[in-house]
C-alpha cells in the first residue's frame, strides 16, 4: 500500500521510483559511515509470513521483487516478527489516540507498565529510556551513584574514583560512558580521554577477575557484563562462571550488573538469561530491544530499590522515556509474550534449529569452528581463513538474511515465532552458502 511519502518527490521522483542505486548514492553521500550495509538490496516491508521480508534487489535482468528469511530479528528486537495482526492493530489504534505528552505529568499506560516489568523481570524499580545505550549510561550514573554512597569494602562509600570492571570484546552500546566500558579499538577512535574508571579482563576468566578486586582492593564498584556476548560471536560462558562471578561481588560489597539487552525478553529460552544461569537477581540490569516488539525504540535501566532510590528529580530523565506509545506497546508485548508463551517456544525453536545448523557445519570441518547458541540466539564461528561478509553475501543470495559480526561469526537470532519452514531454510541456505565459500 502506497503512502502519501512514497508519492512525495524528492530530487525529481517521487520515493516509490527511487533505483537502489539512487538510494545507495543518497547513503554513501549523505548519511555518516557507520555501517556496511548490503549493496543492491533495498527492504520494501514484511513478507507473507511473519519471518519473512519482502525485499528489491539487483539482478542480471534489472531490479526484482522477491523475499527472505530473516535470519536476523534486528539484533533480537523483533521476537514476533514483521507485520505481526495484533501489535500492528493495537499500535495503529492507539497512535490515533495522541502523539506524547512529558513525564512531568502522569498518564494511564505507565504504572500498569510498571507493574508488569516488576512482575516479569523480578526487578524491584525501573528508569524507563529509548535505545539500549541510553539503559547502560544510566546504569553507570547507578552505579556510580551507590558507590558514593554505599561502596567499598566496608560500606561507607568509595571516595576517589569508582573502578567498574566489564569483559574484552563486549559491546554496551554506542555512549560515550558505552563505549569507555568497551575495548574495541575502532570504536575508541579518536575519543580519548574516556570516561575514567573502567577495566577490563577476559570474558569467562574468574581468575582474572579476582586479580583486578586485588589489584584495586575496595574500590570496584560492579562487575558490569553480558550474560552472553552477542555482538562479539555469541559467546556462552562456561555453566558456573556468573554465579562465581556474583558470589565474588558480594564478598567485595560490589555490584552485579548484566546489560540483557539482546538476552532478555525470551531470546534464550528464559525469560532473562540469568534465570538460564540459575543466579540470585541481579542488583541492576539493563534491558532494550524486543521491550517494544521492534516498533519503536525502548528500553529502561531495572534495580533493586535501594540503588534505583537514589535517582532523585531534576537529577536524571528522558523526554521519551515512559511516554505513552512506549509503555503501552511495552504492556503489549509482555502480554502477547506471556499469552503465546514465546518462552518455551524460544526454548524449543533454538534446539531445532541449533541442531540443524551442526548437522550443516559437521560437512564443513575445515570451515566452521563452532555452532553456539542458547535459544535463539545462535553464532556460527568460521574458520579464519574464510571471510564472513562473504558468507552473509552467499547466505543473501540463498534466501536468508543474516550478518557476520567480528569477521568469523555469523550471527542467527530470527524471531522467535518462525516456523520449521523457515529455521529449515536458513539450514539449507547455510549448506549452499559454506559450500560456496
Amino acid at each position: 500500500m502506497n503512502t502519501i511519502i512514497d508519492a512525495y518527490e524528492v530530487n525529481g521522483k517521487p520515493i516509490k521510483d527511487w533505483t537502489i542505486k539512487e538510494h545507495n548514492v543518497a547513503l554513501d553521500t549523505l548519511g555518516a559511515r557507520i555501517y556496511k550495509p548490503f549493496h543492491g538490496v533495498l527492504v520494501l516491508g514484511g513478507g507473507s509470513k511473519p519471518y519473512m521480508i519482502k525485499i528489491r534487489k539487483e539482478t542480471e535482468k534489472g531490479e526484482e521483487e522477491l523475499e527472505l528469511v530473516d535470519g536476523l530479528a534486528c539484533y533480537s528486537a523483533v521476537p514476533f516478527g514483521h507485520r505481526d495482526p495484533v501489535i500492528t492493530e493495537n499500535v495503529n489504534n492507539f497512535i490515533n489516540q495522541m502523539a506524547t505528552i512529558p513525564r512531568s505529568i502522569s498518564h494511564s499506560y505507565l504504572g500498569p507498565w510498571l507493574v508488569k516489568l516488576q512482575e516479569f523481570t523480578q526487578m524491584d524499580m525501573f528508569l524507563p529510556k529509548n535505545g539500549g545505550t541510553e539503559a547502560n549510561e544510566a546504569a553507570i550514573k547507578a552505579i556510580r551513584k551507590w558507590a558514593k554512597n554505599y561502596g567499598g569494602r566496608d560500606g561507607k562509600g568509595i571516595k576517589g574514583t569508582p573502578v567498574i570492571i566489564t569483559a574484552n570484546n563486549a559491546f554496551h552500546g554506542r555512549g560515550l560512558g558505552s563505549t569507555a566500558m568497551m575495548d574495541d579499538s575502532t570504536t575508541r577512535k579518536d575519543l580519548e580521554p574516556l570516561m575514567p574508571g573502567f577495566e577490563q579482563v577476559p570474558f569467562n576468566d574468574l581468575g582474572a577477575l579476582e586479580a583486578k578486586f586485588k589489584e584495586h582492593g575496595g574500590d570496584v564498584a560492579a562487575v558490569f557484563i553480558e550474560p552472553i556476548q552477542a555482538e562479539a560471536g555469541i559467546f556462552i560462558p562456561d555453566d558456573n562462571y556468573l554465579r562465581d562471578v556474583q558470589k565474588l561481588c558480594k564478598e567485595n560489597n560490589a555490584l552485579f550488573v548484566l546489560d540483557e539487552i539482546q538476552t532478555g525478553y525470551c531470546r534464550t529460552g528464559y525469560d532473562f538469561a540469568w534465570q538460564l544461569y540459575g543466579l540470585e537477581k541481579p542488583d541492576l540490569i539493563t534491558i532494550g530491544k524486543a521491550m517494544s516488539s521492534g516498533v519503536i525504540p525502548v528500553s529502561s535501566l531495572c534495580g533493586k530499590k535501594e540503588i534505583m532510590e537514589l535517582f532523585e528529580p531534576h537529577g536524571e530523565g528522558s523526554t521519551f522515556g515512559g511516554y505513552p506509545l512506549a509503555s503501552f506497546v511495552g504492556l503489549l508485548t509482555i502480554h502477547e509474550l506471556e499469552k503465546r508463551d514465546i518462552t518455551n517456544l524460544s526454548a524449543q525453536n533454538g534446539s531445532y534449529l541449533k541442531d540443524q545448523l551442526e548437522q550443516v557445519a559437521k560437512k564443513y570441518p575445515n570451515k566452521v569452528k563452532e555452532v553456539r547458541g542458547k535459544g535463539m540466539l545462535i553464532g556460527v564461528e568460521i574458520n579464519p581463513d574464510y571471510d564472513g561478509h562473504q558468507l552473509s553475501m552467499n547466505m543473501l543470495e540463498n534466501g536468508v538474511y543474516a550478518k557476520e559480526t567480528h569477521e568469523t561469526n555469523l550471527r542467527i537470532a530470527p524471531p522467535i515465532v518462525i516456523e520449521k519452514e523457515g529455521m529449515d531454510k536458513i539450514a539449507s541456505a547455510l549448506d549452499a552458502s559454506l559450500a560456496a565459500l
